[in-house]
């Protein structure tokens, strides 16, 4: 049975507004990247795409530890992704 919003831990529902926020903004910036509105929004969307997997990792982790080591994992490649991307 899912807990109720007023059953949640604080930090869980903090989390949880940072990862919409953050899923709101990649999707914004992303459309801006490809109709070349603004060239480089891919320095912003793409560490907030590893903020969106690190809060899913920690909404999964007593869930799915498979799925939230998974998130881990491919937050640590987009931030990697990222720094090259900005280097170059």
């Amino acid at each position: 049975m899912k807990a109720s919003w007023k059953d949640a831990p604080l930090l869980h529902k903090v989390v949880t507004i940072i990862s919409i926020l953050a899923s709101l903004s990649v999707v914004v910036l992303a459309v801006l990247q490809i109709f070349d509105v603004w060239e480089q929004a891919i320095n912003i969307y793409m560490p907030l795409m590893g903020v969106t997997m690190l809060c899913q990792s920690y909404m999964q982790w007593n869930n799915s530890r498979k799925v939230a080591y998974f998130s881990i994992g491919t937050a640590a490649f987009i931030f990697i992704c990222t720094i090259i991307v900005f280097f170059l």
